[in-house]
């Protein structure tokens, strides 16, 4: 019987899908504010500390932190544990699932905390690998990043234990609390951020009456940053574990069996999750060569992960548990069924946004960073790194869902071998760029291997599922073209139009260049994708609205 079959009346989506629509609604909106609150901390930090001086020592410090978070935590645990907990919640075997979320979570808190020890004690060769630039260049900034990488390594335990906790309450469908971590960790550092100069000044001034050196205001944001680490990621998930039955045993075993079937999926997923940050992680150290360099860097970062970081990531991590559910059934037609409804939804939401970002990059650029400390020189050269992100912004969301289909059917190491062609095209294309285009050739490098990565990760999973309803994907697109081109052509001719009359200076004439281009292509594209009838459209319009909320003939609801 087909889905329709068991639509209700007046529903616009199938029943199988609409419980798949709200978990993905609820990821969809819990990102979009953990990111809107990330660019907040982002203006913040420029607006507080500049674009020079130890400002970039704290971007850079975050460097091997952010690596080691990929590694230990984030999304490679998440997704290699789901399956596992996810199969023997299925089969009734309750009582194992949770041993297996006990083992594991033991064995990664003293791994993690020793990894985060050795870490903290060779932070200043770490340093030294991470900021080759400043060995020569600028010396002095290489004290208080070694300074602040020691602050910030222990948030990494908090992120491992906090990301199996998140990946438990994900694989019995409650997605609430843990897409809540990263608003909870990113409000924490915006109130040091804004706190630190009322704290610098109190302490400095009894440290200098005693004798002793300053510090700095970016260490009371690292102090923040670590209280926010364990309070979103660990402390709020506790309570909603419990109420969904949590058993936490006081064991260690090595040898149990789900602890090994998790680890084996994990370890290939570790590398393969890392890609993107591995490829982001070459442009960080090599930006070292350039004045300003991991400021502008990371003012760009915030901007460019903006549209995969909502849409995708939220709609990945709603489908995951469904399609690696699909997979242990066997029912290849649901699995393909939720991969395409991912997957166009993705593109339907993330093409427009990235090409929106880069029609009117400079604009966003100066609204959100011109301001405080931050020099206005920085603007134009923010927005040139951004313009050559605009198609690995595409491709980061296309590799999410793609990534996420194959570890659902655990063929890890498969997309390790679409992750390792991406490395080699980023680092071979990095040198040359950099010297040639400066700045924005190392984004140049990184969209390269983001390409490369998602071409390869959708080819593999071709051959392995078989047809994914490329058509009706493609086709999906095709549809929205003319929308998208009125959303990039209302950017690029508006905006000088704008600058004409207002300037460029001043709140009012910054907001108006991002707001009437992006307002008006906006309503352009939502006439066009109706008059076109873009299905995305509806489904789209039920996940932020949650309109999709309901049990599901086929799926079981995730539903928070």
């Amino acid at each position: 019987m087909s889905d329709s079959a068991n639509q209700p009346p007046g529903s616009g989506l199938p029943t199988a899908q609409r419980g798949l629509a709200a978990a993905a609604a609820i990821m969809v909106i819990t990102t979009f504010v953990s990111r809107i609150i990330g660019m907040v901390r982002m203006m913040v930090l420029t607006h507080v500390f500049g674009s020079s001086g130890e400002i970039n020592a704290f971007f850079q410090a975050l460097t091997v932190p952010d690596l080691m978070y990929f590694l230990l935590s984030g999304g490679a645990l998440r997704t290699g544990f789901v399956p596992v907990f996810t199969e023997y919640l299925t089969r009734g075997q309750e009582s194992r699932a949770w041993r297996t979320f006990s083992t594991t979570l033991w064995a990664l808190l003293v791994f993690g905390t020793v990894a985060v020890g050795l870490a903290m004690v060779f932070a200043r060769e770490l340093t030294m690998l991470v900021a080759p630039g400043w060995v020569g260049e600028h010396p002095e900034l290489l004290d208080p990043c070694v300074r602040m990488m020691r602050l910030l390594f222990p948030a990494q335990v908090f992120f491992v234990v906090g990301g199996l906790l998140q990946g438990a309450l994900n694989a019995r469908k409650h997605f609430l609390w843990p897409g809540l971590a990263s608003v909870i960790y990113n409000c924490s550092i915006i109130i040091g951020a804004v706190a630190a100069p009322w704290l610098v000044i109190s302490e400095n001034t009894q440290r200098v009456a005693q004798g002793l050196p300053a510090v700095s205001g970016v260490t009371y944001v690292a102090l923040f940053m670590l209280a926010g680490a364990l309070l979103g990621n660990v402390l709020v998930q506790i309570p909603p574990l419990r109420a969904v039955g949590a058993k936490l045993e006081c064991v260690w075993d090595l040898r149990d069996e789900g602890l090994r079937r998790v680890l084996k999926l994990a370890l290939p997923v570790i590398f393969g999750l890392a890609i993107g940050e591995i490829n982001w992680m070459v442009v960080r150290v090599l930006c070292t060569h350039f004045e300003g360099g991991p400021v502008i860097l990371e003012a760009a970062n915030r901007l460019w992960k903006l549209p995969s970081g909502i849409f995708a990531a939220g709609i990945a991590i709603a489908i995951f548990p469904n399609l690696a559910e699909s997979y242990t059934r066997g029912d290849d037609k649901a699995f393909v069924r939720d991969f395409s409804f991912g997957m166009r939804n993705t593109l339907f939401l993330m093409v427009p946004a990235s090409l929106a970002l880069g029609a009117v990059r400079l604009p966003i650029v100066r609204l959100l960073y011109e301001h405080g400390e931050f020099s206005p020189q920085a603007s134009p050269q923010v927005a040139d790194v951004l313009l050559w992100l605009v198609p690995s912004m595409i491709a980061m969301g296309i590799t999410y869902i793609g990534a996420r289909g194959l570890y659902a059917r655990q063929r890890m190491y498969e997309a390790v071998a679409a992750g390792v062609l991406s490395i080699i095209l980023c680092l071979a294309t990095a040198f040359p760029l950099m010297h040639v285009a400066g700045l924005p050739g190392l984004s140049m490098a990184n969209t390269i291997g983001c390409i490369a990565n998602a071409i390869g990760l959708m080819w593999i999973l071709r051959r392995l599922a078989g047809p994914l309803d490329g058509r009706r994907i493609v086709a999906a697109q095709l549809r929205c073209l003319p929308a998208n081109a009125f959303l990039v052509l209302s950017g690029l001719l508006l905006v000088p139009v704008v600058e004409r009359f207002l300037g460029t200076q001043g709140v009012l004439a910054k907001s108006a260049a991002v707001l009437i281009p992006l307002g008006v292509g906006t309503v352009g594209f939502l006439a066009l994708a109706t008059v076109c009838r873009v299905e995305e459209l509806r489904s789209a319009f039920r996940m932020v609205t949650r309109r999709g909320r309901g049990p599901s003939a086929h799926v079981p609801s995730l539903d928070s």
